[in-house]
């Protein structure tokens, strides 16, 4: 499977300065990477997208076998800008 990264999501990984931040979004990634359908669809506009519930965030990507695209992060207020 072949990963990619949004610039939003790069700029806002580059941004996480908590160790333990940086930890359980990793491990969030390896959860969606190992099984990429664990995400929650998404509804209206963003119905192509997925939504995986970490902590107290969400990772918001897109998949197409065998490509996955890392677009957002962060809590649910916003995350959709």
């Amino acid at each position: 499977m072949q990963i990619f990264e949004a610039n939003k999501f790069a700029r806002l990984r580059e941004k996480v300065k908590s160790a333990a931040e940086r930890e359980e979004l990793r491990k969030a990634i390896i959860a969606v990477a190992k099984e990429p359908v664990a995400g929650k669809k998404l509804k209206g506009e963003f119905k192509e997208l997925r939504s995986y519930r970490y902590t107290v965030k969400g990772l918001i990507y897109h998949w197409e076998s065998p490509r996955l695209t890392l677009l957002s992060f962060g809590p649910r207020e916003g995350i959709y800008k």
